[in-house]
């Protein structure tokens, strides 16, 4: 059977990918094909530019559970490498597109592009569609204040701390995944116990100080979310933290993995002159983190 097939990067599976796979099933279902979502897990531009860490919005796992709630037929993987990399546009067209995944239509972004040197642009696409009697749909941007909403801007918004801005752009609540682990206990010193949540090295981890929910288990608690790199404390010789206080709880969660999700910027980070200043500002980012917490829908 022929599929109509969405074909991109879909980091973060933003409202943007959502548009073109949404777009993908309702051609696909008009035209009596299956719907096809294909995904690189791990974006081209990384592969190009090495970067491994700090750089993934969403893992391939998350990607491929978030492409699956908007139901097409078929979700998988194509793994980027040497051998793409170094193919000629038409012969991706016609080998992995035609061939691979027996494509009867194709649905893309506008600055999507294949082949060597990203010569088969949306021209080219379509023109090979044309040729093939493949059905082409290239959409639009999707837009937020003027600015195209992309991947690279989620990016840049979430590494800014800007969670509200890069929540929008995405249509979800950005959450990082992870094993609680072993930390050096300054928190439950301090009065405030933390869970420090063992983040995959690859997720961008906002900085700053957030109102947040974690789920653990089955069950979800509100939270103040701290990811930095301890200023006032200086233990961790500038190496990025998550660290969660979970309001109203007290079990011993080390070795399980809890979903953080960020709801709500309270203030940067900042070195603070003293631990006596410092526990006043936590006291206070808590009073926040409730206030927001008891506004903001529930999870």
């Amino acid at each position: 059977m022929l599929n109509f097939v969405a074909i991109g990067s879909f980091d973060g599976v933003h409202r943007g990918h959502r548009r073109i796979i949404r777009a993908a099933i309702r051609e696909a279902l008009r035209r009596g094909l299956e719907s096809r979502v294909v995904y690189f897990p791990f974006p081209p531009k990384f592969f190009f530019s090495g970067e491994t860490s700090d750089c993934l919005i969403t893992l391939p796992e998350e990607r491929e559970r978030l492409i699956e709630s908007l139901r097409p037929g078929l979700v998988e993987p194509l793994v980027f490498n040497n051998a793409l990399s170094s193919m000629p546009a038409a012969e991706f067209f016609s080998r992995v597109v035609l061939e691979r995944y027996k494509a009867g239509g194709l649905c893309v972004g506008p600055d999507f592009a294949v082949g060597r040197g990203r010569e088969g642009h949306a021209d080219f696409l379509r023109r090979a569609c044309l040729e093939s009697g493949t059905v082409f749909r290239a959409l639009p941007f999707t837009r937020r204040g003027g600015h195209k909403i992309s991947s690279s801007l989620i990016r840049a918004h979430l590494r800014a701390g800007a969670v509200e801005e890069a929540n929008f752009c995405l249509g979800w609540n950005y959450s990082v995944s992870g094993p609680v682990i072993k930390g050096a206990g300054l928190g439950r010193k301090l009065g405030f116990p933390t869970a420090n949540v063992g983040a995959h090295p690859a997720k961008i981890l906002p900085p700053g100080i957030f109102a947040a929910r974690v789920k653990v288990g089955r069950e979800t608690f509100g939270a103040v979310l701290s990811v930095g790199r301890r200023p006032t404390l200086n233990t961790l010789g500038g190496r990025m933290l998550l660290e969660a206080h979970i309001l109203d709880f007290s079990r011993d969660i080390y070795g399980k993995t809890v979903e953080v999700t960020f709801l709500r910027h309270i203030r940067p980070e900042r070195r603070f002159s003293s631990k006596e200043a410092l526990v006043e500002h936590i006291r206070a980012d808590t009073a926040a983190a409730r206030k927001l917490l008891s506004s903001a829908p529930a999870a």
